[in-house]
């Protein structure tokens, strides 16, 4: 295809969706038509949904109805109340007048959601010091998060009672679901604080309530020197916190995975009746495993709830390049988590948060990181589940946040990118793919809560971040029917018939790696392989496609026993930020650089042959000898990527801007330069 016919190919119909995050200050109340016409000029196109940022949880408590005008306060009016953006200033909006902003957008075609986080403080007027507090929620300190030193955290936790005992969630959802109709909205776009709580499980919310409901739960009762009832007591809260999270983690952990579900349960029982939609934030940008041990959030009780999509966390530009002062580079992190996502729920949609600026925040990744934002567009939209049809891309699309003050030359930067990203479709991943199974989740939480060992999201990140090509996940009912290489991580805990399904594959090279349980190791026995009982002992079984028993390759390394390995450190705690990871017991780094290779070598992945410790390739065919190859740089300066793809190269097209310059094969190789923090594509024919 020339160049002239693949643009013309991008500007038609895209085959992904476009969503944009959006405060009330980006548009504008002076004008005739709220300047939406205006703003779809700038960006170029329609987006298919748009989402209206409100900020706090007044926007439902405090609703007035539509009998009369009354005004919007002004944190409603754009986030935390910021008095400008780039293009205005910070306008007073009428509930009519959002009212007829929302049928404006609608008359393009495009549907529109309500958000708002459970947080309510903000910046008063004038400079003043003192914090301003949206009017219902500092009315109800009942329903404040609570730490375990017995510390209000300023959000709302829509678990709570109220002051009479009722649910806060019953009275929430209805007027939720008037809000929805008075205003004409198309659905809910359930954002922070609504979809987890702020604070990890380890150190909220130990309220009485939240106890109180845990015990009724769970028919569990505290020992005799602990009270039900200690509000305020910061000794009392904090030892009785303690107990339960050192003695009864895992029923903490199910109790709250309930009662998300619950909630959410009773939201969408309202939103059908009322014929809209939903769609849920992730927590706090984790996988499966982190969702469920550090926030209580069990995606799939969400999913089975009936929303209608979940809003993927990954923010990872902003946090690369530092937002807020952070020290977080989640590049592959992100990767992985997307895979473990949509691996649980597979037939859920996900929209990615494509983070692109936040005034209120203070960062700007379209400005001051743009190699980092064109990174993160192509990684994320190039993750991939295999499913007895074929192929599936994990993103359905991608979320503007935020999209107030973005330049039309800003907004055709992004859509290019967007474009190119979702352009291929391919039909094989030259890597491995890793193997997810929902029985893997529980144990693997007991076994982190005793030992810090890896769950599967652990090791996907690790290998990915050394170059593994693991850019596909596959179910473990799909195992059989499927041809290619399978990477299967924590062995040990599979059950006894999914094991057996994994160990018998025979559809291509099989990678393993797990602890030598006395189960494990009388399965490998059938392999050949007799190391003996020691679930110490971490090992990696290599298998080659079609390979007799002497071509299976054996690593092992063993594992610190006890707590040997914290030796000299802090006491591990779980009461941390959601940009702090757990913490993990170490794997010998050989092992992992090991494993790393075996796999690039039985898969016949494209090869580095320099700066292995920047460069990183994801390669996807997408016709018979014809590889989309997004090569991407971990290091701040430009390097450069030396590709060997193992047979002759016919010819390479560059694909996006840089490097500007034709790439010129040397028999099965080529080389050039990737920006500092970027990524570069081309396709390669055979």
């Amino acid at each position: 295809m020339s160049k002239m016919s693949r643009e013309a190919s991008r500007a038609g119909t895209v085959n992904y969706e476009r969503w944009v995050w959006i405060e009330l200050i980006g548009f504008d109340n002076q004008q005739p038509d709220y300047a939406v016409q205006a703003y779809l000029d700038s960006a170029g196109f329609i987006p298919d949904s748009v989402s209206l940022l409100f900020y706090t949880p007044d926007f439902v408590h405090g609703h007035s109805g539509m009998e009369a005008e009354w005004g919007l306060p002004m944190e409603m009016c754009s986030y935390g109340a910021r008095p400008y953006n780039k293009e205005r200033g910070r306008q007073q909006w009428t509930n009519l007048e959002l009212r007829n902003l929302v049928r404006e957008l609608q008359k393009h075609g495009i549907e529109v959601y309500c958000a708002f986080f459970d947080i309510f403080q903000f910046d008063g007027e004038n400079g003043s010091e003192e914090l301003s507090k949206s009017t219902w929620c500092a009315a109800h300190p009942e329903l404040y998060e609570m730490r375990k030193t017995g510390e209000p955290f300023p959000g709302i936790n829509p678990l709570r009672r109220m002051k009479d005992g009722s649910y806060y969630e019953d009275q929430f959802v209805p007027e939720l679901i008037q809000v929805l109709e008075d205003y004409g909205f198309d659905g809910y776009h359930g954002a922070d604080g609504y979809t987890s709580p702020r604070l990890s499980l380890a150190e909220t919310d130990y309220s009485d309530d939240m106890v109180g409901q845990f015990i009724q739960w769970s028919g569990l009762e505290l020992p005799d020197n602990m009270q039900v009832a200690c509000d305020g007591e910061q000794g009392e809260m904090e030892l009785r916190a303690d107990w339960i999270w050192s003695n009864k983690r895992m029923e903490w952990i199910e109790f709250h995975g309930s009662r998300w579900a619950q909630l959410w349960h009773k939201i969408m029982d309202g939103i059908r009746k009322a014929g809209k939609k939903a769609y849920v934030n992730t927590a706090w940008t984790r996988e499966p495993f982190e969702a469920l041990y550090r926030y209580g959030v069990d995606y799939k009780l969400l999913a089975d709830t009936g929303i209608d999509g979940f809003i993927v966390e990954t923010v990872g530009a902003s946090l690369s390049a530092g937002a807020g002062e952070t020290e977080y580079e989640p590049g592959t992190e992100f990767m992985a988590m997307l895979l473990m996502i949509k691996a649980y729920v597979p037939d859920t949609k996900l929209i990615c948060l494509n983070a692109l600026a936040d005034t209120h925040e203070q960062w700007d990744a379209i400005s001051h990181a743009p190699t980092v934002l064109e990174r993160d567009i192509h990684t994320l939209t190039n993750m991939y589940l295999i499913a007895n049809d074929g192929v599936k891309r994990c993103a359905a699309g991608f979320m503007a946040c935020l999209g107030d003050g973005i330049s039309g030359e800003g907004w055709k930067w992004i859509t290019t990118r967007w474009n190119l990203g979702f352009e291929a479709q391919p039909y094989r991943i030259a890597g491995a793919a890793l193997v997810w199974s929902d029985a893997m989740l529980q144990p693997s939480m007991r076994e982190y809560a005793t030992d810090r060992t890896w769950p599967v999201h652990k090791y996907a990140n690790e290998l990915l971040s050394r170059g593994a090509p693991v850019h596909a996940a596959i179910g473990i009912k799909e195992v059989p029917s499927f041809t290619g290489t399978i990477l299967v991580t924590n062995l040990h805990v599979l059950p006894d018939d999914e094991m057996q399904t994994v160990l018998a594959y025979q559809g291509g090279a099989a990678v393993f790696l797990g602890r030598m349980t006395e189960r494990v190791a009388v399965a490998l026995e059938q392999l050949g392989i007799h190391s003996g009982h020691d679930e110490h002992k971490l090992f990696c079984l290599i298998r080659p496609a079609g390979s007799q028993a002497d071509d299976i390759r054996y690593l092992e390394d063993q594992l610190s026993e006890g707590n040997e390995w914290q030796q000299g450190q802090e006491p591990i705690s779980d009461a941390i930020t959601w940009v702090k990871s757990l913490h993990f017991r170490p794997v010998a780094e050989p092992l992992i650089n090991r494993v790393v290779e075996e796999i690039i070598a039985v898969t016949h992945a494209p090869k580095l042959l320099k700066n292995e410790a920047y460069i990183r390739v994801a390669a996807l065919e997408v016709a018979p000898q014809r590889y989309r190859l997004i090569l991407t740089n971990v290091h701040i300066n430009y390097k450069s990527a030396h590709v060997d793809m193992g047979r002759p190269i016919q010819r390479i097209e560059v694909l996006t801007e840089f490097p500007g310059v034709p790439v010129k094969p040397r028999g099965s190789e080529f080389s050039l330069y990737v920006p500092g923090r970027g990524a570069v594509i081309v396709e390669v024919s055979l």
